[in-house]
């Protein structure tokens, strides 16, 4: 099998040279085909010379680093790279994700660091190319029915779909590997495969999958590895720090659930370990000692009831019922895994609550992950109440938009039908599909004034337009707005305006 080809571009010579003196080539067995210090140079040698792998800088004049790999792949596909740059901003790395590359490297760049990558991608390179394409498939195969099996257990809790997956003889825990900060969703697939390579290098049988944005990890083991266990779930921490450096406000935590024959125990178990780093910070791993058992349905009937009728009040702040559900708190001694599971699910309820009710703009109110993305239960509790605040305002604007559709449509037949002398409330009532004592009643509300006395006033300004406006005899005038009888019209109008229609046209005509 051929040596990987491998090209390193930079923008500095220097640089160039000292990549180059730090790559073991003879002891990995690897080609160097050529050096560019500009980006067009570098997309020129990859045309000419084919390298299996490019080692880039980020920046570079010409095309930077992120064209450079866009423009390299449309004419080889599955060219590799490795970024290497000095700059942490997230924007770099998120852009390079979306083409596919999955190794980075930081200046000053470290000759273990570098070798290291270079080896792994050495292998992916030679398992590409291996004649024994059937075996992989298998194996892909395996691991995909594996995952599936893992992440349906982890949607409906029955062990039952695992059942053919697990070792024989053997105990199991599962770890939660849990990423919080700004656009942490574009991260995970990155963490993902840091952490598989990591579990490739060990012995413990385990399924690692993505499920719902958090990473879960399945390990299955002799009651003797437990103690091994662990120690591989603190390097997976380690590797996630590593990970977590190149972007910025990211915060990783990986908790591990008890060891037991039980998985739902040990996911539930891990769960609660998780909450620990809304106490004692991230970056850290949370190991459960045992399951805790609690109850939060009263917590919740509670949250439930007290939101509601903020709801009918027509309340704008939730500070007191939020005050009053910590006391609720403090007097039944909630653990924190209850207090957390329990703001959590009562904000769900109160958002499916507020959004069947045809609300408002539901674009700017906190959806459950959103508040659940927070890095301390103090921050935790100021977004719990802010975003009931603006779930009560999204229901308040969504009550005013019911109220206010069907008055419109009201306004707007009357405005093309004040001319019809049977005109009444009944009908009005029943275009607008309200029961008419309810609809009066809105109306009302709405408009300040009663039905009749708005289509009165309707009729009578229009009236006033006819008069100065045209030459109609005051008959005509009185049929145009919806009256047979002239003198009942007259009567009416001098009533409204203190004036008789005809003094009303010499007045204003």
């Amino acid at each position: 099998m051929d040596g990987m080809k491998v090209l390193v571009a930079d923008d500095e010579e220097r640089v160039c040279a000292l990549i180059c003196a730090l790559i073991d080539w003879k002891g990995l067995a690897l080609e160097k085909v050529g050096t560019a210090f500009d980006g067009i140079s570098a997309l020129s040698l990859i045309e000419q010379k084919k390298p299996d792998l490019v080692i880039t800088d980020i920046r570079m004049p010409g095309l930077d680093g992120l064209e450079l790999i866009r423009r390299a792949k449309e004419v080889q596909p599955h060219l590799q790279f490795i970024i290497i740059s000095g700059h942490k901003q997230f924007d770099y790395a998120q852009s390079a994700i979306k083409y596919g590359v999955a190794e980075y490297l930081l200046k000053p760049i470290k000759q273990i660091e570098l070798n290291q990558t270079l080896s792994r991608m050495k292998k992916h390179y030679e398992d590409l190319q291996q004649s024994h394409m059937a075996k992989q498939q298998f194996k892909d195969g395996q691991t995909y029915v594996r995952r599936t099996a893992f992440a349906s257990f982890l949607k409906s809790l029955d062990v039952q779909i695992l059942k053919p997956w697990l070792l024989d003889d053997a105990i199991h825990a599962i770890a939660i590997v849990s990423v919080h900060g700004q656009s942490s969703s574009h991260v995970i697939e990155l963490l993902q495969e840091k952490l598989l390579q990591t579990l490739e290098r060990h012995t413990v049988d385990n399924i690692l999958n993505l499920y719902d944005d958090t990473l879960y990890i399945l390990f299955s083991f002799k009651k003797e590895q437990a103690e091994h266990v662990e120690e591989l779930c603190c390097m997976l921490m380690e590797v996630l720090k590593t990970q977590v450096q190149i972007f910025q406000d990211l915060y990783c935590s990986l908790a591990l659930g008890i060891a037991s024959d039980n998985l739902v125990d040990s996911l539930l178990s891990a769960r609660q370990a998780m909450y620990q780093r809304l106490i004692k910070g991230h970056q850290q791993c949370f190991f459960a000692k045992q399951l805790v058992n609690y109850s939060i349905e009263e917590f919740l009937s509670f949250a439930a009831s007290g939101f509601e009728q903020l709801c009918v009040q027509e309340q704008c702040s939730s500070q007191k019922f939020v005050s009053d559900l910590y006391l609720l708190f403090d007097q039944k001694k909630a653990s924190l895994a209850a207090m957390v599971e329990s703001l959590e699910e009562s904000y769900q309820k109160a958002y499916d609550f507020v959004k069947s009710q045809n609300a408002g703009d539901m674009v700017n109110v906190l959806t459950r992950k959103q508040l659940m993305d927070v890095t301390s239960l103090l921050e935790l509790k100021k977004k719990y109440e802010s975003g009931l605040d603006s779930l009560l305002i999204a229901y308040q604007e969504g009550r005013e938009a019911n109220f206010s559709k069907p008055i419109k449509s009201a306004l707007n037949y009357l405005n093309h039908n004040y001319t019809d002398e049977l005109l009444s409330l009944e009908q009005v009532s029943e275009i607008v599909n309200l029961n008419s004592s309810y609809f009066s009643a809105l109306f009302k509300k709405r408009m300040g004034q009663g039905f009749s006395e708005y289509v009165l006033q309707l009729r009578i300004q229009k009236a006033k337009e006819l008069l100065v406006q045209t030459n109609l005899n005051i008959a005509q005038i009185a049929q145009r707005v919806g009256y047979h009888d002239p003198k009942h019209f007259s009567k009416l109008f001098k009533k409204q305006c203190q004036i008789k229609p005809n003094e009303y046209r010499k007045l204003y005509g």
